[in-house]
């Protein structure tokens, strides 16, 4: 089973920062095509561009992680 996660967290987050997508996605070295794909679960994020975007860009604790990243989809 695949699952499909909701990134409202992760994108509100983001957008608090003023943050910008082609931003981010520049941060994880990434075209910014690729980080809109794993928005909306065409493509899944790497533990290193979870761990980038957790330390660096939400400045989050690892424990908040799963908040931001592993939230299933209803």
């Amino acid at each position: 089973m695949i699952y499909r996660f909701n990134y409202e967290k992760l994108v509100g987050a983001v957008d608090d920062k003023g943050m910008t997508s082609s931003e981010v996605a520049a941060s994880l070295d990434i075209p910014e095509r690729h980080y809109l794909l794993k928005l909306c679960n065409c493509e899944e994020f790497t533990m290193e561009e979870i761990s980038i975007l957790a330390d660096q860009i939400l400045e989050i604790s690892p424990e908040e992680i799963p908040e931001y990243f592993f939230c299933r989809e209803m």
